[in-house]
């Protein structure tokens, strides 16, 4: 278990340091009550006019309530020189070490409050996954210095991926548009690596499908058409997917009843990458966002479609195939946002206010709540979007990252420690 005063550090440390949270202050110091203030700054040279924070400090002010850490932090964003240009994202790569998105990508380490290194890649829109032996990374949108974000762009860039090794540097780039002449990659959430980084698994609105890293070459493995059908169910789509072993996949998906038809329900199963075996388990009435699937860990957690919400989060152990709901501390809490932490210790809920947002961080073995974090800033326009917020498990750091994509801001990134 941390002291207080080792959470106290190292929020301050990662506030000196993190991305829009870079440059060192002189003035920053401690108070009796446990509060750090800090003076704001923009991430962009001079936007300080847009931001409406010139007064914000930050303020970590301790309190108790019901057992549950209860903190309240004013954001604040400091200027990075190791960053070019407005940060679009950042994404858990291992340990303390995230990846951050702005003019290319930037291997950033936490901890050291440095980057590492970095690559010439750009895209409007992203994920990262982790491998054994380094890091991938697909996206559309921007690919090598195109226009960021909108959908014309992502059509004429296509989905693009690039695999890269420990020290940050691109090993291969796939373009996934040119690996199929008949099908069509609905979302970058369906394509996964495997965990020795040889084969990468990818869903069309066809069928699932299979590169091999070193010949080049594609393989189906599986036609939903003719393949795609078990229990009586068939599937429509594998929107997201990922690899627990080698040679299997977990998806999360759509499919149809085959026996009454009708519009499809939310389905999640496993698929062979070999024998194409396939399962199907309908979720009822649960209707899973399949873009915003992710795995920490062993751990698959598949958050409600926003307008479907009713504050439960469906999770899967992918080893031991078995089902557990945690329920959030209140109805309809998620809507704003679920997040996974890297190893699947945690995962954070965000409820937007007008001028705030509130992090509530849970345990998922026990399912409690064991921490709540208000964040605020006078310009209300941070919190018109859900934010982007990783958490660190190791140092239990939480990382929130507000208005990414809102081009009327600087991006602003704030930290907060918490003891699991």
């Amino acid at each position: 278990m941390k002291t207080k005063w080792m959470c106290m550090i190292l929020i301050l440390a990662l506030a000196l340091h993190l991305s829009a949270c870079g440059d060192r202050q002189e003035n920053g110091n401690s108070s009796e009550n446990g509060a750090i203030n800090m003076e704001p700054q923009s991430l962009e040279g001079d936007s300080s006019e847009n931001t409406g924070n010139e007064s914000s400090e930050m303020n970590v002010i301790d309190q108790q309530d019901n057992g549950t850490d209860k903190n309240i932090v004013a954001v604040s964003g400091v200027k990075d020189s190791a960053f070019s240009g407005k940060v679009s994202g950042c994404y858990y790569a291992d340990g303390n070490r995230i990846i951050v998105a702005a003019d290319q990508l930037y291997l950033y380490d936490a901890g050291k409050g440095e980057t590492i290194a970095s690559a010439d890649i750009s895209m409007g829109d992203l994920c990262v996954q982790t491998f054994t032996d380094g890091y991938f990374v697909v996206g559309q949108g921007k690919a090598e210095g195109g226009s960021n974000g909108s959908f014309a762009a992502s059509e004429s860039d296509g989905i693009n991926g690039y695999i890269l090794n420990k020290d940050f540097a691109v090993q291969d780039t796939i373009s996934f548009s040119e690996l199929l002449s008949d099908d069509f990659i609905l979302q970058i959430t369906g394509i996964a690596i495997s965990q020795d980084g040889k084969q990468v698994a990818f869903g069309g609105l066809q069928g699932l499908y299979l590169y091999d890293v070193s010949s080049r070459k594609v393989r189906t493995i599986l036609n939903y058409s003719e393949e795609g059908t078990a229990d009586n169910m068939q599937i429509v789509t594998m929107d997201s997917l990922t690899f627990t072993g080698n040679n299997t996949l977990v998806y999360v998906g759509m499919a149809t009843d085959t026996s009454i038809g009708g519009d499809g329900v939310s389905v999640y199963g496993t698929v062979s990458t070999d024998s194409a075996n396939l399962t199907i388990t309908k979720k009822g009435d649960y209707n899973v966002d399949t873009e915003e699937v992710q795995k920490g860990g062993n751990l698959l957690i598949m958050p409600q479609s926003f307008d479907k919400n009713n504050g439960t989060l469906l999770m899967l152990d992918t080893i031991a195939n078995t089902e557990n709901t945690l329920s959030f501390s209140s109805p309809g809490e998620g809507k704003d946002g679920v997040y996974c932490s890297g190893q699947g210790k945690y995962v954070a809920t965000a409820i937007l206010e007008e001028s705030s947002v509130t992090i509530n961080i849970y345990d998922t073995a026990s399912g409690k709540n064991i921490h709540t974090e208000t964040v605020q800033d006078s310009n209300s326009t941070y919190f018109l979007r859900v934010p982007q917020i990783l958490i660190l498990d190791e140092s239990g750091t939480c990382i929130v990252v507000l208005g990414r994509g809102i081009d009327e801001v600087s991006t602003l990134i704030t930290t907060f420690g918490f003891v699991g």
